[in-house]
């Protein structure tokens, strides 16, 4: 085990784990999903490490035995504010995301404006908005590393990086096959499941479709079942379901 201090407070680190995973949720990483390999690419969780000459991303920098680190130094803070404001000119409001969540923490306001020309409702599950889109992409990160579907594609349009389904056309007529893995990873509400009524509590089962015994979280409201969703540390399908 690795001890680091993280503002002041000593942790205990597995070996080869990053420093995120000693901070847990305390940062808006909001390209970050523990199930798939970390990218560093929103930058908003960079962190001081006593030594270095710059700050670091927490999710792909090691830790280290006898580190120290600061997460919340003015500097740090000022810059998180900073990213904040410029996805704010993106995305609009009216989200209940962790993007949005995030700007709420660091009173940052979204003023984005929505473009309907972006939106694709051709899936029987999912809605796609890629006004929302910040970038981040987990979606192909998570269908490819995940799934193995390799449904989602970064594409150079108009001079940067956008994310089209395979075959170019909407994603209804695309290979999707409707895992939900890019809707339950997306962290700005860009791709979400069409049904999207906040649960008012989740319960831990096992799915009985098969026999592979895959864990899952059901979310209910007035007894009615509304979400479900992967349970992250199950033994078997380790935060993964199908479409069933």
């Amino acid at each position: 085990m690795a001890r680091v201090t993280i503002d002041g407070r000593v942790c205990e680190v597995e070996p080869g784990q990053h420093i995120l995973a000693a901070i847990g949720e305390a940062l808006p990483a909001l390209c970050h999903d523990p199930r798939v390999a970390p990218a560093g690419a929103c930058r908003l969780c960079l962190v001081e490490v006593r030594g270095l000459p710059r700050p670091v991303p927490a999710c792909t920098t090691v830790a280290y035995d006898g580190m120290e680190v600061a997460t919340r130094t003015p500097a740090l803070e000022e810059g998180r504010r900073e990213i904040l404001e410029m996805l704010a000119e993106r995305i609009p409001a009216g989200g209940a995301d962790r993007v949005t969540a995030a700007m709420r923490e660091y009173g940052v306001h979204p003023r984005g404006t929505a473009d309907h020309a972006l939106v694709d409702d051709s899936h029987p599950y999912i809605r796609v908005d890629m006004t929302r889109c910040i970038d981040c992409f987990l979606c192909e990160r998570i269908c490819h590393e995940l799934q193995g579907q390799d449904t989602w594609h970064a594409v150079e349009r108009d001079g940067r990086l956008r994310l089209v389904p395979d075959t170019g056309a909407p994603l209804g007529k695309s290979s999707c096959v409707g895992c939900g893995a890019c809707a339950d990873a997306c962290p700005s509400g860009a791709i979400e499941d069409r049904v999207h009524m906040p649960p008012e509590a989740f319960t831990r089962t096992t799915c009985p479709y098969c026999g592979v015994g895959c864990e899952l979280d059901v979310g209910t409201r007035d007894d009615r079942i509304v979400r479900i969703r992967p349970t992250l540390d199950a033994a078997v399908n380790k935060g993964h379901l199908c479409v069933k």
